[in-house]
């Protein structure tokens, strides 16, 4: 029995820190909800009201992330040239694996379908969330980003030169994102 012991807390603290939701201390950023099986957020009906409740976003209990929370995980880098076409520079967008705040929420292996605060949605596959490593960008050339320009968080993808995945990723690049359904 007491040889067990020093595997058992080897086993134990190589959890990996995402085991475990925490509490959001300050507002709530970005919402999963769906088949998320990590929950620090209550549910949600269709008569909760506010932009959820425009959008007809229900659950029955999600992972709610504030900015300090997502900056916890690893901060990636991703330099694309983003905008309208006539005022179109590169921007260096950071933020959070996507995959790596799914496995926070416990929703690894499903798809996510972000959601712009105006309703747009599009689905991105685990499978090419896996292959491609897209970001939760929260910052645009180092500044958070705000509601009113690409923020609070925007769903970014590295540069590819395959044009047929590029249109493809372009399409599931939201940006105003607020929500996440998990499938």
């Amino acid at each position: 029995m007491y040889r067990a012991l020093p595997l058992v807390l080897l086993l134990s603290a190589a959890i990996p820190a995402w085991a475990e939701l925490s509490t959001p201390d300050g507002h709530v950023i970005l919402t999963l909800g769906g088949a998320v099986d990590e929950t620090n957020l209550p549910a949600r009906t269709e008569n909760d009201g506010g932009l959820f409740g425009y959008l007809e976003v229900t659950h029955a209990g999600a992972a709610g992330f504030d900015a300090t929370m997502l900056e916890g995980l690893e901060q990636i880098k991703i330099t694309i040239p983003y905008g309208p076409p006539e005022n179109q520079r590169d921007y260096i967008f950071s933020g959070p694996r996507l995959s790596e705040v799914m496995k926070l929420a416990g929703a690894e292996g499903k798809s996510a379908l972000p959601m712009a605060m105006d309703g747009y949605q599009a689905e991105i596959p685990w499978q090419s969330i896996k292959a491609h490593q897209p970001i939760v960008a929260t910052h645009a050339d180092g500044v958070p980003m705000g509601i009113g320009g690409y923020g609070p968080t925007m769903i970014v993808f590295p540069p590819t030169d395959d044009v047929e995945l590029a249109q493809i990723q372009a399409s599931q690049q939201v940006w105003a994102i607020a929500y996440i359904a998990i499938e």
